[in-house]
């Protein structure tokens, strides 16, 4: 949201300044105080929502409706800038579950963006048509031995019809989109996402659950509301375990603010911490909970926060496959050809 901040402050001036908006001087008055990049938008729109002033009500509408707007221009932006979608990473990814030998299976994919990335790369990855939860125009709702992809507020691929239909990949229509919009507040009762939720909860009966990029933060209160139950309402089988791919101070972030989760950062992982911690001392690889204090404290800051967490994480992966002996051949190369390149 933040790298949003901008363009969403710009076009919120521009939108007080219409005829319907620019007689209310609350309105402009309260616009035209918020530094929208200290300010987070979606609490914003969420109070504009609840305000009893009709006028407030309208312009936060008009706000998830520019926001549809800004979001759908960045990510063409980012389409033309690369000359594709930037979806590498996330067909490596499932390309790794093509592996013969692989230990893991891929149980699903819960995601709150709203973009088609991981869509793409699952299709680049063979997993092509996807099981989305809910019976949909224009792809299979069931689909054996594919990928179960949870989105768990809606979808830029998807329409609002009915039934609900999916648009292809490559589509450029930005008709009436089946969505939650930005707001602290996530209504949920309705069809689909009702059905969706419940899904989610199937799919966390599972060994192990990785978080790539999500903040796990105040706006996210009915997703850790969901971690929270599934890992503690468990009564035949062990807490699943919560990997956090971001950074390690962010990992540690979230142990404060949800110690219930006992999420684990990169540098905790059996399999590649050892390493990383190694590579952040320039020294032997370690234990992560054989540091003390000060040590465990000085590689979380070495190790930093500007950089491609998911793409550290998965060349480690592969480069741990690739020492225990297993083979990194797949029908496609792709997670292969990632570890190569």
């Amino acid at each position: 949201m933040a790298d949003l901040n901008e363009p969403l402050s710009e076009r919120m001036h521009e939108l007080v300044q219409e005829e319907e908006y620019k007689k209310d001087a609350s309105l402009v008055n309260l616009v035209n105080t918020i530094a929208i990049d200290q300010a987070d938008f979606e609490h914003v729109v969420t109070f504009l929502d609840e305000s009893p002033s009709s006028n407030h009500q309208a312009f936060a509408s008009d706000l998830r409706r520019i926001f549809e707007g800004v979001l759908r221009d960045r990510l063409e932006k980012i389409k033309n800038d690369l000359g594709e979608d930037p979806v590498g990473l996330y067909s490596s990814l499932f390309d790794m579950y093509n592996l013969v030998d692989f230990p893991e299976r891929l149980g699903g994919i819960l995601t709150t963006n709203y973009d088609l990335y991981i869509e793409k790369g699952l299709e680049e990855a063979g997993f092509w048509p996807i099981d989305f939860g809910f019976p949909v125009r224009g792809g299979d709702a069931v689909v054996e031995g594919r990928a179960k992809l949870v989105k768990l507020h809606g979808s830029f691929g998807w329409a609002a019809t009915w039934p609900p239909s999916i648009r292809p990949l490559d589509t450029q229509d930005a008709g009436p989109t089946l969505w939650i919009p930005p707001g602290i507040q996530k209504p949920k009762h309705g069809y689909p996402f009702n059905v969706l939720w419940g899904f989610a909860r199937e799919l966390l009966a599972c060994d192990v659950l990785r978080v790539i990029g999500c903040r796990l933060d105040g706006n996210d209160w009915d997703l850790i509301a969901l971690l929270f139950s599934s890992l503690h309402a468990r009564i035949e089988a062990q807490p699943y375990r919560v990997e956090v791919i971001d950074a390690p101070s962010h990992a540690q972030a979230v142990q404060g603010r949800f110690p219930y989760l006992s999420a684990r950062s990169l540098l905790e992982l059996e399999d590649i911490g050892p390493q990383l911690i190694a590579e952040y001392t320039v020294g032997e690889p370690r234990a992560f909970d054989e540091l003390d204090e000060a040590e465990q404290k000085a590689v979380i800051a070495k190790a930093g926060t500007s950089r491609n967490w998911f793409e550290i994480w998965l060349r480690q992966q592969a480069e741990f496959l690739n020492k225990e002996g297993y083979s990194l051949e797949t029908p496609l190369g792709l997670f292969k050809g990632f570890l190569e390149s």
